[in-house]
C-alpha cells in the first residue's frame, strides 16, 4: 500500500510541473505531499512524514499569500526543530535538509537558481528515498533530475542565444 501511495505522490508531482500558474502548481504539489506524507508514514520515514506535512502547510499558505523572508525563516525554524525531534541517524535529517534548502531557493525568485537548486534538492530526496526504500520516491527524483537538467539546457541555450542576438544589435 505504501508503494502504491508513493506512485500517486509521484503522479501529482509530475502533473504539477505542467501547470501554468503558481497557484495551480502549489495545489497539485500539496495534493502530492498528502500522498507523500502517508507514503512515508507507512514506510516508517517519520522525518519524511513530518517534512511533507509542513510542506503542505507552507504551500497552502503561499497559495493564499506571497512568500517572503519572514515566512521563509519561520518555516526554516520549523523544519530545523522537526529535524531535531525526528533525529535518529544521518538519513533521518535528509528530508529536513531538503525542505530547508527548497524553502530558501523558492524565495530567491530567480529561475536559474531555482532550477539549479532543484537538482540539489532532488539529489537529497533521492538519497532519502533509497534510505527508506521508496521505489516511487526513487523513480520520481530521477525523473525530476532529468527533467530539470533538460529544462536547464534548453532555457540556458535560449538565454544565451537571446544574449548573443542582443549583442549584435
Amino acid at each position: 500500500m505504501a508503494q502504491i501511495l508513493g506512485f500517486f505522490y509521484a503522479l501529482f508531482l509530475i502533473i504539477s510541473n505542467f501547470k501554468k500558474t503558481s497557484g495551480q502548481i502549489l495545489i497539485f504539489q500539496t495534493i502530492s505531499f498528502s500522498f507523500k506524507s502517508i507514503h512515508y508514514l507507512l514506510l516508517g520515514g517519520m522525518s519524511g512524514f513530518w517534512s511533507s506535512n509542513v510542506s503542505m502547510i507552507r504551500n497552502l499558505l503561499f497559495y493564499k499569500i506571497k512568500s517572503n523572508k519572514i515566512y521563509m525563516f519561520i518555516f526554516i525554524i520549523i523544519y530545523f526543530l522537526l529535524g531535531l525531534v525526528t533525529y535518529k541517524d544521518l538519513g533521518s535529517v535528509l528530508p529536513m535538509m531538503a525542505s530547508i534548502f527548497y524553502t530558501v531557493i523558492v524565495n530567491t525568485n530567480k529561475p536559474k537558481y531555482l532550477r539549479g537548486g532543484m537538482i540539489i534538492n532532488c539529489l537529497i530526496w533521492l538519497i532519502y528515498n533509497i534510505y527508506i526504500i521508496s521505489y516511487a520516491g526513487i523513480m520520481i527524483q530521477v525523473v525530476m533530475i532529468i527533467m530539470t537538467v533538460i529544462s536547464m539546457v534548453k532555457l540556458d541555450k535560449k538565454t544565451n542565444l537571446n544574449y548573443n542576438n542582443d549583442e549584435e544589435r
